[in-house]
């Protein structure tokens, strides 16, 4: 379950203001219209203690909390009828009434009472609007309390022993407050209103106020002594429900409580994302909502304000592991490492030149070759066990068998010749070119086949052409790149199962964040199985028959932990779609012939997991450079932060993506049925955060020489 890719998205198209399809149930900018509402029992438990009639009704109900938490959907509901019987709801709106003066205010709330019981089949007589302006309060009295109260006593059906009440419903009552603030209204109009519409017997109010950094409710002179309610964010079962009810298509579980993760329950910020999800899900047809799918429409609802995205946690239950905190970081170039880092290399070659002077002696030697190597990733180089064995060279096939050669090594220079290199400087180190390394290599740690990629430049990118391309995936350029070794397969779950074997654990085992999930925590979309042994230990190994399937269910960090723990690391942007593609230009690994689901080029578009392959199946699916499953089967962790605009400013020689971020690029679509052939182009890009994990999610390795 994967994300949708980035695509041409209009982030005030997101929004929704015009272009809502007229089926969606999520109307969050219109609260009359909108009928969805779930859960807020302790509001109505609250509202039906404090009117029980055997309580006094001096005190005022004050119904308060912050911007759109859902004040204004709970009095709708108890006008519509939700605790009817026993209280009749009167809604009014103070933004709707004129608040000029009493007899304006006292009129507008006998007019709303007068059309809520017409609805109800309750008729009054017609209002005198010259009464309510010589004494409010008295032609409230006369012309709507009493009357109706003397309805109710008589008209009260045989089987119902509670007499029905009114409940007068004031939304937005700060702006009463103000009017009285300003002195447009008597000190007292406010305590003064609550005593004419209340009593024990025949009507309540109940005032919502919004509580803002300006105003905290309770705290308020004109409301002291009143009973308070804090409407408190939805909680998970609430919001769980309000996610998958009424939609039409498949919303798994997992998925609805992900959203609740990302909203904390906030019924507005709730609506809005699954407002924007329907949108999506009716624009591109999708039968089944996928944590991707709330990945990128979050990104395009979300304000400046609103907090990262967690990660996803499959069970639910469990708290997100880990959040980032970027904005804050300061600017590499204006610190004092910066410059202690120039001094250092002032003094370096210096000394270069120093030893240099003296001749062809083995420490200058040794500083060439410091100098002239490379080292992918910014770890601690891999112990002797972390060696990559070479085979003799031979073409690369997709069914080729690599028998590895235990004594040659890719870091050892290919000459026989023992002589010392004349000079020191690094360009006449002993630097392999690529004829120099054999096709083929196997990784002694893991036995994990490696195809030499070689150095060139490629177009990066989709063409104009290609319809399918989000805006992320353009401008089209060119990127020059080194050579790379690269897995010819996605690292499989035997191999993932002996590296946690090594590590002892899978939880926070990966720099502070958990690895990888297990069958026993991610479900029977796992192949990987733990089992106790009963003396303090745990062991890790593949389900009977799956080892050589694809391990998912991994994090970012758990696959970079794995990949340098075998003297590799995870390949660059750049260097995936180079080995998925080649300098052709081609849309797909294989060529341009767009695959069909089910067929034998790429598994995507699945209607099970079931249908999932090891990872050597499917070799017409091989791409340019025969590496297998880099269309469909798992989306694959690339080592670069993603940024949607960054082929705008990309370097054109070994690009490694953005300096910080939020989200690590993922290539290559997966297996799930909402996964279409346009996901899984090798220009397609997607990205998820580095503590995400998925069913749909793996990796692969890539090594330098």
């Amino acid at each position: 379950m994967l994300h949708t890719p980035h695509r041409s998205f209009n982030s005030d198209s997101m929004l929704m203001n015009e272009t809502t399809t007229s089926s969606n149930p999520y109307l969050f900018t219109d609260s009359e219209r909108n009928q969805l509402f779930f859960g807020r029992q302790g509001a109505f438990s609250w509202i039906m203690t404090q009117t029980a009639s055997d309580l006094s009704a001096e005190q005022l109900l004050i119904l308060h909390g912050p911007p759109k938490i859902g004040k204004t959907a709970v009095l709708k509901q108890l006008e519509s009828g939700h605790l009817n019987p026993p209280l009749i709801g009167i809604y009014l709106d103070m933004a709707q009434i004129d608040l000029d003066s009493l007899s304006a205010l006292y009129w507008a709330i006998a007019n709303a009472g007068f059309q809520a019981l017409a609805r109800l089949n309750i008729e009054l007589e017609t209002l005198s609007h010259t009464d309510f302006i010589a004494d409010p309060s008295k032609a409230l009295q006369n012309q709507l309390l009493l009357p109706v109260e003397k309805f109710l006593r008589e008209r009260r059906p045989f089987n119902q022993t509670i007499a029905r009440r009114l409940i007068f419903l004031f939304d937005n009552s700060h702006l009463l407050l103000e009017q009285i603030e300003a002195a447009v209204l008597p000190p007292d109009s406010l305590n003064n209103l609550h005593a004419h519409l209340t009593t024990e017997q025949t009507a309540h109010c109940l005032f919502a106020f919004t509580d803002t950094p300006e105003m905290n409710t309770p705290e308020q002179p004109a409301l002291q002594n009143s009973l308070f309610y804090l409407l408190p964010p939805l909680d998970e079962d609430e919001t769980v429900a309000l996610v998958r009810q009424p939609v039409p298509f498949t919303l798994v579980q997992d998925v609805a409580q992900y959203i609740y993760q990302i909203t904390d329950g906030h019924p507005h910020k709730t609506h809005q994302l699954c407002h924007a999800l329907y949108e999506h899900q009716h624009q591109y047809s999708l039968s089944q909502i996928t944590v991707a799918d709330v990945a990128t429409v979050h990104k395009f609802t979300a304000s400046n304000g609103d907090r990262l995205l967690p990660s996803y946690d499959l069970q639910g239950t469990r708290s997100v592991k880990q959040a980032f905190h970027l904005a804050h970081r300061r600017d590499f170039w204006q610190s004092r490492s910066f410059y202690l880092l120039i001094a250092a290399f002032l003094l370096l070659g210096a000394s270069i030149v120093l030893i240099s002077s003296i001749g062809n002696s083995p420490v200058s030697q040794q500083i060439a070759g410091l100098l002239g190597a490379t080292t992918p990733t910014p770890t601690a180089v891999p112990p002797a066990t972390a060696t990559v064995v070479v085979e003799a060279a031979v073409p690369i096939e997709p069914t080729a068998t690599e028998t590895p050669l235990p004594t040659a090594t890719p870091t050892q220079t290919p000459t026989a010749t023992p002589s010392p290199t004349p000079t020191a400087t690094p360009t006449q180190t002993a630097t392999a070119t690529p004829d120099q390394y054999p096709p083929i290599i196997v990784r002694d740690q893991d036995g994990m086949t490696m195809v030499l990629i070689p150095a060139d430049t490629f177009t990066m990118g989709a063409s104009d052409n290609d319809f399918s391309a989000g805006q992320d995936e353009r401008p089209q350029h060119q990127v020059r790149l080194s050579q790379y070794y690269i897995d010819k397969y996605e690292v499989n779950v035997e191999q993932y199962a002996a590296f946690l074997n090594r590590l002892g654990s899978y939880e926070r085992a990966c720099d502070r964040v958990d690895c990888a999930w297990p069958n026993e925590l991610a479900g029977y979309t796992s192949y990987l199985l733990r089992q106790d042994l009963g003396d303090g230990t745990v062991q890790y190994f593949p389900k009977t028959g799956f080892a050589n399937y694809p391990i998912n269910h991994v994090s970012w960090y758990g696959a970079k932990v794995y990949c340098e723990s075998v003297g590799a690391r995870l390949p660059t942007e750049a260097e995936w779609e180079y080995a998925a593609r080649g300098t052709d230009g081609r849309i797909y690994p294989w060529g341009n012939i767009q695959p069909e689901p089910g067929g034998d080029l790429a598994i995507f578009q699945s209607g099970s997991y079931e249908e999932l392959q090891p990872v050597d199946a499917l070799p017409d699916g091989a791409s340019y450079f025969a590496v297998f499953g880099m269309a469909g089967s798992m989306w694959e962790w690339t080592a670069d932060w993603y940024k949607e605009t960054w082929y705008e400013e990309s370097n054109i020689s070994n690009p490694t993506g953005p300096e910080t971020g939020f989200a690590r690029v993922i290539r290559g679509g997966a297996w799930p049925f909402n996964n279409q052939a346009d996901r899984i182009r090798a220009t397609n890009r997607s990205s998820l955060t580095p503590d995400f994990i998925s069913s749909a999610v793996g990796f692969r390795c890539v090594y330098t020489p």
